[in-house]
């Protein structure tokens, strides 16, 4: 379909139509609108201010990675710790239990074995606070903690299990804060 064009489509084709004199004509009729701007601060500024934030991230970023490096450091020394005593102990009990029992135990040998029983317990407390709540049945002490004071404790009183489970965790926050810096 043909569309049929209006006379004021055409006025460039009449006989009086002067093109320079309709150009003159629109230069000093037109009405020229300024550039509004999106912002009032320049863009330059805005970028090294985002360049400085990424800088400050990155800072916080490594900082991060150090101490979780050193914090797993540390756990994996304290597991090592802890398997070496655990492993000293149960060849100690190994030696024990193949002394043979023929005389009868003196009161002096009762003695030093309650002493000797006490410095174990004293100093695996930890583990046997686990073995009972392992097994609640049994009386001995069976401890009544929950799970947010579990939580609290120290590296140091952990069992080995804990242990391993806190590393693991520290693993994955380390992972996380790796991708985090190379993202940036």
């Amino acid at each position: 379909m043909v569309k049929v064009p209006i006379n004021t489509e055409l006025w460039h084709l009449a006989p009086g139509y002067d093109p320079v004199k309709a150009h003159d004509y629109y230069e000093k009729h037109k009405q020229l609108k300024g550039r509004h701007k999106g912002s009032t601060k320049p863009p330059s500024i805005r970028t090294s201010r985002q360049s400085f934030d990424k800088t400050k991230q990155k800072i916080a970023l490594q900082n991060s990675i150090q101490n979780l490096e050193a914090k797993l450091g540390r756990l994996e020394a304290l597991i090592r710790k802890k398997e070496a005593i655990l492993r000293e102990d149960q060849a100690r009990a190994k030696v024990k239990a193949r002394k043979p029992k023929d005389k009868p135990a003196t009161a002096a040998d009762k003695a030093q074995q309650a002493r000797d029983n006490k410095k174990y317990r004293d100093k695996h407390k930890q583990q046997l606070k686990t073995k009972a709540k392992q097994a609640p049945s049994k009386s001995g002490g069976g401890s009544s903690q929950s799970s947010a004071g579990a939580k609290s404790q120290k590296p140091s009183d952990m069992s080995i299990a804990n242990l391993k489970a806190l590393a693991t965790k520290v693993k994955g926050q380390l992972a996380v804060a790796k991708q985090k810096l190379a993202a940036l």
